[in-house]
C-alpha cells in the first residue's frame, strides 16, 4: 500500500509539474511574442509623404503647356499643373489665366511617374509676406539709468 500511494503521489507531482511547467512556458512565449511585435512596430520605417512646399516668385505662365515658371538664383524651376490642382489667387478660386508674373507663389506639389514636379495646390499672392526677424537682428531693449 505503501508503495501504490508513494507511485501515485509521485505521478500526481510529475502531472501538476508538466502542466505547470508549459503554463508558465506559454506564458512565457505571449510575453516573448508581445514583445517582438512591439519591436516590428517600432522598426517599421515612416511612409514618406507624397507632396512637398515650394515657394517663389512666378517668372512666367505658360497655357499651352500648364506650366509655371518660378525664379531662382540661376534659371527657373519649372512646375506643371494637371486636372487635381487647385489654383488660388488672392484667397479665391482661380485658373492658370489668373496667376500674374511677378506674384508671390507658395503651396504644395508633388512628383509624377516621369519625376515631373506637379502642383497640388498653390496660391498666389501680389507680394511674398514679410520676412521675420531672428532673435539676434532683433534691437537690444533700452536700458534705465
Amino acid at each position: 500500500m505503501k508503495k501504490s500511494s508513494l507511485s501515485l503521489l509521485f505521478s500526481g507531482l510529475l502531472a501538476v509539474a508538466l502542466v505547470g511547467g508549459t503554463a508558465v512556458n506559454a506564458a512565457d512565449t505571449k510575453t516573448k511574442s508581445a514583445d517582438a511585435s512591439k519591436a516590428a512596430v517600432a522598426q517599421k520605417p515612416k511612409a514618406k509623404r507624397n507632396w512637398y512646399p515650394f515657394y517663389g516668385t512666378v517668372a512666367a505662365v505658360d497655357k499651352q503647356a500648364k506650366t509655371i515658371s518660378l525664379k531662382k538664383k540661376q534659371g527657373e524651376r519649372v512646375l506643371k499643373l494637371d486636372s487635381k490642382s487647385e489654383l488660388l489667387v488672392n484667397d479665391n478660386p482661380a485658373t492658370l489665366a489668373d496667376v500674374k508674373v511677378g506674384s508671390y507663389a507658395h503651396g504644395k506639389l508633388h512628383k509624377n511617374a516621369s519625376g515631373a514636379e506637379v502642383i497640388t495646390s498653390a496660391k498666389f499672392d501680389k507680394e511674398a509676406p514679410p520676412k521675420k526677424k531672428k532673435a539676434s537682428e532683433k534691437k537690444p531693449a533700452k536700458q534705465a539709468d
